[in-house]
């Protein structure tokens, strides 16, 4: 009969060689050859990605039931996404930048909110990572879906759009002009009065 510390070893044992396959599925799952990514690309996956992810039930004592509560989205990397995140030379594919390392990161973020007393590299966190890589596929951001669209605009159309610019500057500055005038009687009078 086992004694109660080889149950828990054996358990232990268990929880990280099923820790381990899950981060062997999420390695495997992703493409070897990813594509490179953009600031751009990195700011946008990260903001739907804590949309998507990022949101747990709990109490509300105030309204005296469950409510959907959101990790904020006013953090620093809705801003500026890191610098790893972004990837447009070398080799896209490692852990260190590109896609991978944004999508554990992200995950990492996401756990921590969802689960704080859960330690990381755990088997959720690393099914939460495989969750957000298999939502990147049906996204197809590896196809570039995230790419800013590109306007070609040709040499009049540009002039065309300066010309409109610089006309609606125009008014303005000719209409903050007239209020100024209009201030500038108005204090007269009043100045006017007041010295009489």
């Amino acid at each position: 009969m086992k004694t109660a510390q080889q149950v828990i070893d054996q358990m232990e044992t268990n929880v990280i060689i099923n820790t381990k396959n899950k981060y062997n599925e999420c390695n495997s799952f992703l493409l070897k050859d990813l594509p490179y990514i953009t600031k751009q690309e990195a700011q946008k996956a990260y903001k739907l990605l804590v949309n998507k992810f990022a949101k747990k039930n709990v109490w509300s004592n105030l309204r005296n039931k469950w409510v959907t509560k959101k990790q904020s989205g006013s953090g620093f990397y809705f801003r500026q996404p890191r610098r790893c995140w972004i990837c447009l030379s070398g080799n896209p594919s490692s852990l260190s930048k590109g896609w991978r390392r944004l999508i554990h990161d992200v995950s990492h973020m996401v756990h921590n909110f969802l689960k704080p007393n859960l330690r990381e590299h755990c088997y959720q966190q690393a099914e939460l990572e495989l969750s957000m890589i298999k939502f990147a596929y049906d996204q197809k951001w590896f196809e570039g879906t995230l790419k800013p669209k590109i306007k070609v605009i040709s040499l009049e159309e540009k002039k065309d759009l300066k010309i409109r610019h610089l006309e609606s500057l125009v008014k303005k500055w000719e209409t903050k002009n007239k209020t100024t005038l209009t201030y500038l009687k108005k204090y007269k009078v009043k100045l006017k009065r007041l010295k009489r």
